[in-house]
């Protein structure tokens, strides 16, 4: 609670997150040159009540480790943050006075590292659901892609049936023995003893061929899940595939979740991920994706996983998550009750 007697999430939630560095909060000193950093609240005391959209970070990549992968996007948040706080929230097709400078933005920091990645885990959780509980859309920040199901955790507490987008390269549908990791979000979703999410609302879109197993995509396909291939999305265009599978995942359900693995793009718009492919999404359809998403009024919830900055090139994967924001942002903005 503030002064005011408003309950303030930023200050319940301050012993387990750390405040975003000021240093990444670009700013001209400009008024008719207004930057992100400008515009999106931050420390405890910025928080107000009309706070609609969360930023939170999870630099941890402890999940990839375990997954046998190339570690470094615990650097992710603090990389996307420094890119997106340089971008200006002014775009041509959206008057001044209705864009994105209009929203009530606030970035809660990111969650303190645990001893173990299971306690990470538990914070992340507990903040997500904080925030859903005061009616705060939040946007994660990750880290490896096992952020996903404590988000689906937190995410889906208040709600007795959830959707769930996966745009990923990787089904992540392994089993999570002896430990969870990066690739076992979604098999965790599927197999939560709360069964918030029923296979016909779990949609996989952009699984590359030569980078599953056959078990897991038969598995999935016999319990009643969605699968998109790259193969399909290249042979009947995105914006068509991508309709379908928000459509599907939010028949009968209360919200949805969509998840951005950023290793779902081709490695010449996005170098910089634990696992990196020559073939994969354009940049111009994850930023569709993300436009979609946020428009459509059932997502409560993205996370933005797998940016890897130690072999990023020229911060372009960073740069390119920060625009799936910005897009996600702008697709916000057209939703009815905004």
């Amino acid at each position: 609670m503030t002064n005011s007697g408003v309950f303030n999430p930023a200050e319940h939630l301050r012993d387990i997150l750390l405040e975003p560095a000021s240093n990444l909060f670009f700013s001209r000193n400009d008024s008719a040159d207004v930057r992100m950093g400008d515009v999106v609240l931050r420390k405890m005391e910025g928080f107000v009540p009309e706070v609609t959209i969360g930023l939170l970070g999870v630099p941890q990549d402890e999940g990839v480790r375990r997954n046998k992968g190339r570690t470094g996007a615990r650097g992710a948040p603090t990389e996307i943050r420094r890119a997106l706080y340089k971008l200006t929230p002014f775009s041509p097709e959206q008057p001044a006075e209705k864009g994105i400078a209009a929203l009530r933005i606030f970035d809660f920091g990111d969650v303190r590292e645990g001893r173990v990645l299971e306690e990470t885990h538990e914070r992340l959780e507990y903040a997500v659901e904080i925030m859903m509980e005061q009616g705060i859309t939040p946007i994660v920040l990750g880290g490896g892609h096992d952020i996903s199901y404590p988000n689906f955790c937190g995410f889906s507490k208040t709600a007795a049936r959830v959707g769930v987008v996966n745009i990923d390269a990787h089904l992540d549908f392994r089993n999570p023995v002896p430990e969870r990791h990066s690739g076992t979000s979604f098999r965790q979703m599927l197999n939560d003893e709360q069964q918030k999410l029923h296979p016909a609302n779990l949609v996989e879109c952009g699984i590359q061929p030569f980078a599953n197993v056959a078990e897991h995509f038969q598995e999935m396909t016999e319990r009643g899940a969605h699968i998109f291939t790259f193969d399909q999305i290249r042979a009947k265009g995105f914006s068509h595939i991508f309709d379908s599978a928000l459509r599907l995942a939010s028949e009968g359900v209360e919200r949805v979740m969509v998840s951005f693995d950023m290793d779902a793009v081709r490695s010449a718009d996005a170098p910089g991920v634990s696992a990196p492919s020559p073939v994969g999404l354009f940049a111009e359809d994850i930023l569709e994706a993300a436009f979609l998403t946020g428009q459509s009024s059932s997502v409560r919830l993205i996370d933005i996983a797998e940016v890897n900055p130690e072999y990023d090139v020229d911060h372009k994967t960073a740069k390119l998550a920060a625009l799936v924001i910005m897009y996600f942002l702008s697709g916000f903005l057209r939703r009815s009750n905004i």
